[in-house]
């Protein structure tokens, strides 16, 4: 994920985790996709349902769910 916004060549050993996620044990990250060089979409399954986060790079935050 981080090669797909970085726009430097830093180390990845040298960044801090930019994401907690706090799933439960039903759900799980399908996916994570770049919407712009501040956000990304966080897809996630619980119970066959399917809801996306959109997450704050800057500031280090989920902004919005999107329920499907």
């Amino acid at each position: 994920m981080y090669l797909k916004i970085s726009t430097s060549d830093k180390n990845l050993t040298d960044l801090p985790i930019i994401f907690s996620s706090k799933l439960t044990e039903d759900q799980r990250i399908m996916n994570i996709e770049v919407i712009d060089e501040n956000k990304l979409l966080i897809l996630i399954e619980e119970s066959n349902n399917i809801k996306g986060a959109i997450y704050d790079i800057n500031n280090n935050q989920i902004i919005n769910f999107i329920q499907r």
